[in-house]
């Protein structure tokens, strides 16, 4: 049991840390972030704070709203709050990723960090140690309210560029690029890896524990 998990929870980090690095470069790319990176770009200049703080503080609010509203959360999204946030904010601060100052280079390394993302999350979702929160939330929103993940997920980023472009967040071709055709990116590596999130069993903290401790007594 202790072997699956160390390798499961390696996977999970590893598969972060592959986003962290595509967030990082579609940030670097600097013509315009997608919805949720406008927010928290837009709190890290207004409040002063680290990108990776904003990213970790809009995280936990987030989950905070589906645990309310009776969604669950697992390792994994505690990692995707907190260890991810972390990772960009690292990268930020090497400087090993510069950031770009024409639009062709700029379109370059949105697409790389785009990609990077899908499959980061592709790997780290094969854990099956928990939802990211913000897809949490998308699901439980989607519940309350009767409508559609997509509506409900359109919705929220909308909300979230605005408020973001509002405290001075990043927008540009990028966003509309990033929201428009980021979900067909995914869709696409998914289809490509033959993964099917929907019926993948995402365990949530009280299955962890309890599988631990039936292993363990």
């Amino acid at each position: 049991m202790a072997r699956e998990y160390a390798k499961r929870i390696g996977v999970l980090l590893a598969g972060l840390t592959i986003s962290a690095v595509g967030i990082t470069l579609m940030l670097q790319a600097n013509i315009g972030l997608e919805p949720w990176s406008v927010l928290q770009n837009g709190m890290s200049l207004f409040f002063r704070m680290t990108y990776g703080t904003a990213a970790m503080l809009v995280g936990a609010a987030v989950i905070a709203v589906a645990i309310l509203c009776g969604e669950s959360f697992g390792i994994g999204t505690l990692a995707n709050i907190f260890f991810c946030p972390y990772v960009v904010d690292f990268f930020l601060w090497t400087g090993w990723f510069p950031q770009m100052q024409s639009a062709g280079g700029g379109l370059l390394v949105l697409f790389a960090g785009m990609e990077l993302l899908a499959v980061g999350t592709w790997f780290y979702m094969t854990s099956a140690l928990g939802s990211g929160p913000r897809d949490a939330l998308m699901v439980v929103l989607s519940r309350k309210t009767g409508r559609s993940v997509g509506l409900c997920r359109s919705v929220v980023e909308l909300l979230a560029v605005l408020v973001g472009w509002l405290l001075g967040g990043q927008v540009g071709i990028g966003t509309v690029i990033t929201a428009v055709g980021i979900g067909a990116l995914f869709n696409l590596n998914f289809a490509l890896f033959r993964f099917r999130a929907a019926e993948v069993h995402q365990e949530n903290l009280p299955e962890t524990l309890r599988r631990i401790r039936g292993q363990t007594v």
